[in-house]
C-alpha cells in the first residue's frame, strides 16, 4: 500500500471522528440548554411561591390597589416618591416581570413552557398593573419603563389567542376518555 493510500484513509478516519464529536456536542449542547431552561423554569416557579411574592400580588389582585387607585393623589406621588416600593409594592411585580420578559425575549427561558404555565397570570397581572405603568411612563416621559413586562403580556396575550381551549396534546385522550 502507498503513502497516499494511507493518507486517505486516516484523513477518512480523522474526519469521521470530528463528525462523530461534532454530533455528539450537539446533542449534550441541546441536552445542557434543556436542563438550563428547565432550571430556569423551576426557579421561577420558586420565586412565585415566595410569600412576599404572594403579599403583592394579592395587593394587586385583591382589590388593595384598586382601592388605592381611586386616590388621585395615589399615583401622583410617582413622581415624588421616584417608585418607593413601600408605598407602591406593585412595583415589586412590574420589576419580577420585567426581568422575566427580558430572560424569555432573549430565549434564556422557554416561551412555550413559561406561557403554558403563566399566560393566564401575566395577562392578568399587566392588565391590572397597566394604568400604574401607563402614568409612571406619563410622569418619565419614558416608553420604555417596563417594556419587557409588556412584551410579556402581549405574548401571554398571544398564547391564549393561539391556544383557546389550552395546550392539551392533540392526539391524546382526555382523563374523561378512557376512565373505566
Amino acid at each position: 500500500m502507498t503513502v497516499e493510500y494511507w493518507n486517505v484513509i486516516f484523513s477518512a478516519a480523522t474526519f469521521a471522528v470530528i463528525a462523530v464529536t461534532a454530533v455528539a456536542a450537539t446533542v449534550q449542547l441541546r441536552h445542557l440548554r434543556a436542563s438550563n431552561q428547565l432550571t430556569a423554569l423551576v426557579t421561577l416557579l420558586e420565586d412565585w411561591q415566595k410569600p412576599e411574592m404572594q403579599a403583592w400580588v394579592r395587593f394587586v389582585r385583591g382589590g388593595e390597589l384598586a382601592k388605592k387607585l381611586e386616590d388621585p393623589n395615589y399615583l401622583r406621588d410617582l413622581s415624588e416618591t421616584r417608585g418607593d416600593r413601600d408605598l407602591h409594592p406593585w412595583l415589586h411585580i412590574c420589576d419580577y416581570y420585567e426581568q422575566l420578559g427580558s430572560y424569555v425575549k432573549y430565549g434564556l427561558v422557554d416561551k412555550l413552557s413559561f406561557f403554558d404555565v403563566s399566560c393566564a397570570t401575566v395577562n392578568a397581572l399587566y392588565a391590572a398593573l397597566r394604568p400604574c405603568i401607563e402614568r409612571m411612563r406619563e410622569v418619565a416621559n419614558n416608553r420604555t419603563i417596563f417594556e419587557n413586562f409588556e412584551y410579556l403580556a402581549v405574548q401571554a396575550l398571544l398564547w391564549i389567542r393561539a391556544h383557546p381551549n389550552g395546550a392539551y396534546p392533540t392526539g391524546v385522550p382526555r382523563y374523561d376518555d378512557i376512565r373505566e
